[in-house]
């Protein structure tokens, strides 16, 4: 293929001359190697090993914060290990070639930096694909470069999208390159005596041939793969011999750039020719995903002196104080790119003393200019082109601006052409530049020459394809999208001359709006989540402004752009009020019928699937983006109506009525004044919840079916399970498995809309839960992928009877979790249960099988009595919380029902908070693991009374199997020797660095923290300020509670449960040591 072809001769120049010596001038550890040529980067490695094995090449912190070194013999040793790893999966007909090896993998920096530098190393091309790429332009990229493997990281998204991609490639040509797991750390870095350590068969390393392959963004369609040489892989690594800084033995964070970035081949470079060191976080398997926090902490406490960050994380910590004191410390500056920097948050950064240096590269030609320069100040959007290794021609255009086109020169030459200067090959680069007024050398990027969008997130939007699909209505002109330097995209439309209006009249606009919405839905369909457009961020032409023209008849984009730059930021600062309602008018009346249709029409505005007025939108897939439009589209309208205070609203009412009925109803309740008893008392409103629980019960309670008897049970235990891939149940299943009286397992759970097979899903959990995945090859279990939801299971026939006249035993464990929803969501779980008392009760045994319930403490929370609650069932109030816990409470009641009018026999054993698994393994969507990772975020921690009787997840899962014959119908399952709460939050706050407050101080910081929070932003706050989904929760906590617990939770008494669980009795209290592997498990240490 021609990007794999060897570079042209006179592109190469042999020795390699006039590269400033300003490098390693002072480092006793570091040895300058040969940069002539005489050396390729894989040979400067192994040349380290004899010249500079003690220098440090990686440091990062462990588990229990101390500080881990790699210098360069370890890691070149690892570099043989991984590129000796990597060839030994080829298959012989390649062994003797030079094979392009694909990564698509999210690992951590060290892993793939050494199995990249091993690939390299083994004569093997690496090419490194962002999961960032569609299915289609992974199976793309593969077929263009003739890749003969793929590596794979082991996250299922990954390992989907590898599975779409390589079945595209089947589909076409029948081919696709054989795959293997993405090598871990312990895999490349194992600890062998020097003696015994066998390097790679030296190769013959030519300047001229390949040595990766890094694929552009994919701005006008696929992504292109673009090969770079021996050559330019070593004059990539002269590229700081250039600037003005001596970066050998620099502390240098590179915690939130991902390998799989054009960075990452620069990296290894720059290590191997001038020695850095390069801070980063530690390697694991899933890799720590990079957060402003997390990020800015690891900096702060490796005292990084230069650090690589992307904007959206500037913009981040220039809102935190704290924060911009932090970055102050970072004193040879924040090299930053991906993406524009926001002006203002710049000019802020700087005004307070942080140093920024602006980067700017491309796939094509790399790194253009002095990569580090002199503290710009106040010029920090300025770059200094005016550098010896560059050669540039800027084209100058008619709005001042300049296209940068790259000529070759010994030190920085393009690795593709597509114009001549005077004669000569050069790279367009299509980027256009401003230069600055004064200063000679100095430019600035203006904006993409073929228009992509940059987004404050670093995602781009490519507008081409979508213009072209909004171009097609028959009511629009023309069309334009903007968002640079924003979260959103927004689209500027200029209607055709018969329907031009002022868009000053919100009636036009709103109808306007209307007209094109079906040719906006279809636009959407086809663009990525952060490209998609809201209704309200249509903005329409002023016929006092109309499009300005090419002579190729396209529209001016910049020109256009600041045409209406006051009208693009006035509707962002609409936006931030997020209301699609304001283009629809609200009802005149608060009534039911009109109400209905006011919120079906919001909700149709903002999910792109079809709904009925009684479908839970969030079964539907509807999500916490379109529930948050959703929610302040309403609250917009309700704020217009004036007769009600919105600020007593839940935040979270839309998952609380999740239909347009009960959304309906609720707003209703809420506009209408003749029913504001209905909503100004809680009572009121917890007995409209209780009478829901009570209907559900008699709607799955009839018709049960009657138990007829016929055969005896088998002499061992036939064992029915669901949910044996979450945490739980992963132990529940492997403890079944090794419990002699057990004969079989049935391990139900749900089929996966991946495609991906339920045995190699329950492998991995396994693993992430601590588990010896090998306990799926018993003989003892089977995996069924069942829809529990359906009658008889949604089994076939014969596998339905396989299980009902076998199993004696069912332990429900698979159950839906989420806080947000209400009662309603959780209807399927409910249809579950029922169809589980109907496989029970259908048995042919002279007694049903038992069926033991894994219910919550949840169901106890509003409990009024005093006390520890005992073992018995409970009122409906008592679960009124969520909708989760009062879903519980109707199971639990149909369970009952069924032990009344039935010979079933049923056990609910209601658990209190299950704690980690073997490996700490806890789920991180919890709400203590929530509280912590706000807490980092909030920079404290809180403090609170109490004990905790939080129960380690192994105990849970053996207690469980022991309770499985109770003769108890309700069962308590709590940690018998409870601890405090300061035993537990004291080791999280010396872990974390982070002080203990009052929990009254902690929450009030949690609630400013989502104080006038821009729904623009508020999606992705939350993902590093979690506790804020679940507000309402913490709100909740009773601190005057009578209870021993912390966070006001419910005693329960344990009596019934010691009785028949022995494994309690020898259980010894939570420790330092635990916590401590639950926060390692949540990468916090």
């Amino acid at each position: 293929m021609s990007f794999l072809k060897s570079l042209p001769p006179p592109f190469v120049q042999r020795p390699v001359t006039g590269i400033p010596k300003n490098q390693g001038l002072s480092s006793k550890t570091f040895r300058v190697p040969p940069l002539d040529g005489s050396l390729t980067i894989p040979e400067i490695w192994d040349w380290h090993l004899e010249y500079s094995p003690e220098h440090p090449l990686f440091v990062f912190n462990d588990e229990k914060g101390q500080e881990v070194v790699i210098r360069f013999r370890e890691a070149v040793h690892a570099m043989h290990r991984a590129g000796r790893l990597v060839r030994s999966r080829l298959p012989d007909d390649v062994a003797d070639s030079r094979p392009v090896i694909a990564i698509l993998a999210a690992s951590d920096t060290i892993t793939f930096f050494l199995v990249e530098a091993g690939i390299m190393r083994a004569n093997c091309i690496f090419f490194p694909i962002s999961p960032r790429n569609s299915a289609s332009a992974v199976a793309h990229l593969l077929t263009k470069t003739d890749a003969q493997h793929l590596i794979v990281g082991p996250e299922p998204s990954l390992q989907k999208l590898a599975s779409e991609a390589l079945r595209q490639m089947e589909d076409v040509s029948g081919m696709a390159p054989p795959t293997s797991v993405m090598p871990q750390y312990k895999d490349v870095m194992k600890e062998i005596p020097e003696g015994d350590f066998e390097l790679l068969p030296p190769f013959r390393f030519r300047l001229e041939d390949v040595a990766s392959i890094f694929h552009s963004s994919g701005s006008s369609a696929f992504p292109k793969p673009i090969a770079s040489w021996h050559y330019r892989t070593l004059m990539n690594g002269t590229v700081p011999n250039f600037g003005v800084q001596d970066l050998t033995g620099i502390r240098t964070g590179f915690q939130a750039i991902p390998m799989f970035h054009g960075w990452g081949g620069m990296l290894i470079s720059w290590a191997a020719t001038c020695g850095p060191v390069l801070y980063t976080f530690e390697p694991k398997s899933p890799a720590i995903l990079p957060t402003p926090d997390n990020t800015l902490r690891a900096m702060t406490a490796s005292r990084c002196q230069i650090a690589f960050s992307v904007p959206s994380f500037l913009e981040a910590w220039s809102k935190r104080p704290e924060d911009v004191m932090a970055l102050k410390q970072i004193t040879k500056g924040i090299f930053f790119g991906g993406g524009p920097l926001d002006e203002a948050v710049g000019d802020y950064l700087v005004g307070q003393g942080v140093t920024l240096i602006c980067g700017y590269g491309s796939t094509e030609c790399g790194l253009m200019h002095q990569v580090i320069s002199e503290n710009m100040g106040k010029d920090w959007q300025y770059m200094n082109f005016d550098v010896p290794s560059v050669r540039l021609h800027w084209d100058h255009k008619l709005d001042g601006t300049a296209e940068l086109v790259m000529l070759t020169s010994p030190y920085v030459l393009p690795a593709m052409f597509n114009t001549s200067v005077k004669g000569e090959p050069a790279f367009a680069t299509n980027d256009l530049f401003v230069r600055h007024p004064t200063k000679p050398g100095l430019w600035k990027v203006y904006g993409r020459a073929d228009d992509q969008i940059m987004h404050s997130t670093g995602e781009k939007t490519n507008p081409g394809p979508l213009e072209a699909i909004l171009n097609q209505d028959p009511s629009v002109e023309r069309c334009l999208m903007f968002g640079r330097g924003h979260f959103n995209a927004g689209v500027l439309v200029e209607p055709i001359p018969a329907l031009k209006f002022e868009p000053s009249d919100l009636e036009k606009l709103a109808a306007f709006r209307n007209l094109i919405w079906p040719t906006v839905e279809r636009m959407n369909e086809y663009a990525p989540q952060h490209s998609r457009i809201f209704k309200e961020m249509i903005l329409v032409t002023t016929p006092r402004k109309p499009f300005h023209y090419t002579a190729k008849n396209t529209p001016r984009r910049q020109a256009i752009v600041k045409d209406y730059e006051r009208e693009i930021e006035a509707l962002y600062a609409a936006a931030e009020e997020t209301t699609q309602a304001n283009q629809i008018s609200p009802p005149d009346r608060w009534d039911f019928t009109s109400t209905t249709s006011f919120v079906r029409l919001v909700v149709s505005r903002v999910v792109a699937f079809s709904f009925d007025d009684t479908d839970d939108l969030f079964q539907k897939g509807c999500d916490s983006l379109q529930a948050t439009w959703i929610r302040n589209s309403l609250l917009h309208a309700l704020r217009e109506n004036g007769s009600v205070n919105t600020k007593g609203i839940p935040s979270t009412f839309v998952y609380q009525y999740p239909t347009v009925v009960g959304l309906a109803q609720y707003i209703t309740s809420l506009g209408s004044p003749s029913s504001q008893e209905y909503t100004n008392g809680a009572a009121n409103a917890s007995q409209v919840v209780v009478d829901a629980m009570l209907a559900m019960v008699e709607k799955y309670r009839i018709n049960l079916p009657k138990h007829v008897p016929s055969t005896p049970a088998p002499s061992k235990d036939i064992v029915l399970v669901t949910g044996t891939t979450g945490s739980l149940g992963c132990i529940i299943l492997s403890n079944l498995l090794h419990t002699p009286e057990v004969g079989h397992v049935f391990a139900l759970n749900r089929g996966n809309e991946e495609g991906r097979s339920l045995l190699e899903r329950q492998r991995e959990r396994l693993v992430e839960w601590g588990m010896d995945p090998e306990v799926t090859q018993s003989p003892k279990v089977t995996f069924v992928e069942a829809d529990m939801t359906m009658d008889k299971l949604g089994l076939s026939p014969d596998l339905y009877e396989k299980i009902r006249s076998s199993v004696t035993h069912i332990v429900h464990n698979g159950y839906r979790v989420n806080f947000n929803l209400a009662l309603a969501s959780f209807e399927p779980n409910v249809r579950t249960a029922r169809h589980l008392v109907d496989l029970a009760l259908s048995s042919p045994h002279l007694s049903p099988p038992r069926l033991l319930f894994v219910s919550s403490i949840g169901v106890l929370s509003r409990h009024t009595g005093d006390g520890a609650v005992k073992e018995e069932p409970v009122d409906p109030s008592c679960a009124v919380s969520s909708g989760y816990s009062e879903s519980k409470w109707v199971v639990e009641r149909l369970l009952s029902v069924a032990q009344e009018e039935t010979p079933l026999r049923p056990v609910t054993v209601r658990v209190g908070q299950v704690a980690g698994g073997p490996n700490g393994a806890w789920n991180s969507n919890e709400w203590f693991p929530t509280m912590l990772k706000s807490s980092v975020y909030l920079g404290c921690l809180p403090l609170l009374s109490g004990h905790v009787s939080w129960i380690p997840s192994a105990a849970v899962a053996q207690s469980i199997i022991e309770m499985r014959n109770s003769p108890h119908p309700v069962l308590h399952l709590v940690h018998p020797r409870p601890v405090s709460w300061a035993d537990i939050i004291t080791p999280v706050s010396q872990a974390l660095s982070l002080p203990l407050v009052s929990y009254a101080d902690w929450l009030a910081r949690l609630r400013e923290s989502g104080a006038n929070l821009h729904a623009e932003h508020e999606v992705e706050i939350m993902k590093v300020n979690p506790a804020l989904r679940i507000l309402d929760f913490f709100s909740g906590v009773d601190l005057d509670s009578s209870s021993g617990e912390a966070m006001g939770i419910r005693e329960m008494d344990m009596t019934k449960a010691r009785e028949v669980a022995n494994v309690l009795s020898g259980l010894p209290p939570l420790s330092k040591r635990d916590v401590l592997g639950w926060l390692s498990y949540w990468g916090l240490v």
